[in-house]
């Protein structure tokens, strides 16, 4: 037998080949890789780079300029970011980056979060252009329980968690817990919710709660539902209300309730049409519903005043502010802030004078009945119930 009909020898030849293909291609690709980074060491070896961030009163122009760089190469950066970055939106403390070799820009780099950057780069035309890499995020989803001890504050960071994922917790629970009142030692938080990271396991965000209860004196279960946008009870009821339980956000106390009171300024028994909640100068005061601003000024003893029409024939009214932010007429949605606490009119001390009227006359703004909104019925009720309790069992 031929040596060369050998199957021994013929595969021996083969694996011999395929070793040598292999060898030939990480060498080819060595070799493509060094000649890489020699072209991007010529390119970039000796580079300047600049630093900057956005001050107070500043357009991203004058910034520029103040790192030392040229009016030239500034406006060659502006106009590749133009249609790119929104100047419009550039925020103080908004840090950036800029590569110059041989007076010339290489690379530019604006951050305005760990997801949120702009890169504009010379290309081998000699023209810089710009773009928005797109950033690819890890998410994991997380049950945790947090018992207050102190505050709400102190429980969820105990936990290793930051203020962003309380304000996310009283956002949903505001309708039926007023966080300056209720929370007791002891109370409970369980969540269902969302954490994303960067690819090097940098933490950078909070997804959405898919679920949370709070256990205190009353027991409030949540289920966030994708087809209607918005949190439901188990029984699906919507979580949200008409009017908050509070105009004041972890910074007021109540100091004088509904009701007859000894007047502090005549010392005579005296009705109190309101809720006083006490907080610092300037604490936010918000709209505890949405509406439209029907008075926005002084107000005899109420001082500095603000009222809001609501639908159904419900106003409410926001005294004694330092600041007003709103004007009569102006739209304002259910939260945002529209006055700072003060002390004007009638007033021993900073706080927030809160009524609630129904056509005129004033209720309890602690104990009325809100309207009750719509639940869910039918197949949206069906496919409601199908959903919660597959995300409910995550949650416990």
């Amino acid at each position: 037998m031929k040596v060369s009909n050998n199957p021994l020898f013929i595969k021996r030849r083969v694996i011999s080949f395929i070793i040598l293909f292999v060898v030939i291609a990480l060498a080819l690709f060595a070799a493509q890789r060094a000649y890489r980074w020699y072209i991007d060491w010529q390119r970039y070896s000796g580079i300047e780079r600049l630093e900057g961030k956005i001050k107070s009163g500043q357009d991203l122009f004058s910034s520029i300029i103040e790192t030392g760089l040229e009016r030239k190469q500034a406006n060659e950066i502006l106009n590749s970011l133009n249609g790119i970055l929104d100047f419009t939106k550039l925020q103080i403390e908004d840090r950036y980056q800029i590569f110059v070799k041989d007076g010339l820009v290489q690379k530019f780099i604006y951050e305005k979060s760990p997801i949120d950057q702009y890169y504009v780069v010379r290309d081998e035309e000699g023209r810089l252009r710009a773009f928005k890499p797109g950033i690819e995020l890890k998410k994991e989803t997380i049950v945790k329980t947090f018992t207050i001890e102190s505050s709400l504050f102190n429980a969820i960071n105990k936990r290793g968690e930051t203020d962003a994922l309380v304000f996310s917790v009283v956002d949903i629970f505001a309708w039926d817990v007023d966080f300056n009142l209720d929370p007791r030692v002891g109370d409970t938080i369980r969540i269902y919710f969302e954490k994303y990271y960067l690819p090097d396991g940098k933490f950078v965000k909070y997804g959405r709660i898919q679920a949370a209860q709070y256990g205190g004196t009353k027991t409030y279960k949540a289920v966030y539902f994708p087809a209607k946008k918005g949190y439901y009870s188990l029984k699906g009821n919507p979580v949200a209300k008409m009017f908050l339980k509070s105009p004041l956000k972890f910074t007021g106390r109540i100091t004088s309730y509904f009701g007859r009171r000894r007047d502090p300024f005549t010392s005579r028994h005296s009705g109190h049409r309101g809720v006083d909640f006490a907080a610092y100068y300037g604490a936010p005061i918000v709209a505890t519903s949405k509406g439209s601003v029907t008075y926005s000024g002084w107000r005899g003893a109420y001082g500095r005043m603000v009222e809001v029409r609501h639908t159904n024939g419900y106003k409410t009214r926001y005294g004694h502010c330092t600041k007003i932010y709103v004007r009569v007429g102006q739209r304002v949605s259910q939260g945002e802030v529209i006055a700072g606490v003060g002390s004007t009119g009638r007033s021993t001390g900073p706080h927030c004078h809160y009524e609630v009227r129904l056509n005129n006359a004033v209720l309890n703004p602690l104990r009325f009945s809100q309207p009750v909104k719509k639940p869910l019925k039918g197949k949206d009720l069906k496919e409601f119930k199908k959903y919660s309790k597959t995300v409910w069992s995550k949650l416990f």
